[in-house]
């Protein structure tokens, strides 16, 4: 996929990536999940026609956001995302090889118990 053309301007949003860790509640000895952010990047929401979502992801799943970033080999689907105050999963990463490239990152809405 080709992004040579996706204009500079539109990366108007930041994202934070970061993992999920446990974390204990010294009062009552139980653990929640908590985000750990790792990083921050410029995005730009980036749409697809349906076919090219089907083949990019393999569904078309409404929980689906899709966003454009300057290419970064820290992006990978072993991280979650936090964009507009919601919480996604890195479901896939479609990379631009050339020089100044962008990629497409596909997010999936983390529900409340995942």
């Amino acid at each position: 996929m080709t992004m040579k053309n996706y204009n500079l301007n539109r990366l108007n949003k930041r994202v934070q990536f970061g993992t999920v860790k446990s974390v204990e509640n010294l009062i009552n000895g139980t653990t929640k999940q908590q985000f750990v952010p790792l990083f921050t990047v410029w995005c730009g929401e980036y749409t697809l026609t349906v076919s090219n979502t089907i083949s990019l992801t393999g569904t078309t799943a409404t929980t689906n956001q899709l966003i454009a970033v300057r290419h970064d080999d820290r992006i990978t689907t072993t991280l979650e995302a936090i964009l507009d105050g919601v919480t996604y999963r890195v479901a896939g990463v479609s990379s631009d090889s050339e020089l100044n490239a962008y990629d497409v990152v596909t997010l999936t809405k983390v529900n409340g118990h995942g």
